[in-house]
């Protein structure tokens, strides 16, 4: 009996410390604090359509900043994009959540927008472009 209240005891502890141990993830916060820092460089500041609107809403900056450590680079990536600079095949107006598609997450606008231009130049469909300049950040 006393060996069973043993191991249901241990049981119990390494399921607290495992608990613990995944609730607390420093990585995580700094990602945090990174995006947050993002979002602050975006709202009020970055325009998010050709009207100059700069009042984003929260989640459109959330998807833009995710995952982001070098909180500068996502709304880089989409002013250059939103300025006119980069065609995506058929143009250079682009609509606002794809720019937001190609740009989300990333640590290198420059890096990000030169992926897309080459794959595009390359006869990749700006869709597929989007998705493996995506991948290629990661």
């Amino acid at each position: 009996m006393k060996t069973s209240i043993t191991h249901y005891r241990l049981i119990k502890l390494a399921a607290a410390v495992g608990f613990i141990t995944l609730s607390f993830n420093p990585i995580t916060a700094q990602a945090t604090d990174h995006e947050t820092e993002c979002f602050n460089s975006v709202q009020g500041k970055i325009p998010w359509n050709d009207e100059k609107n700069m009042n984003w809403e929260p989640k459109n900056i959330k998807q833009l900043c995710a995952g982001t450590t070098k909180p500068a680079e996502p709304g880089a990536c989409y002013l250059s994009v939103l300025d006119g600079r980069v065609n995506w095949g058929k143009g250079i107006s682009w609509d606002w959540q794809n720019i937001i598609n190609l740009c989300a997450g990333t640590n290198n606008a420059k890096n990000t927008v030169d992926c897309f231009e080459k794959a595009v130049g390359k006869g990749l469909d700006w869709r597929d472009a989007i998705l493996f300049c995506q991948r290629a950040e990661k």
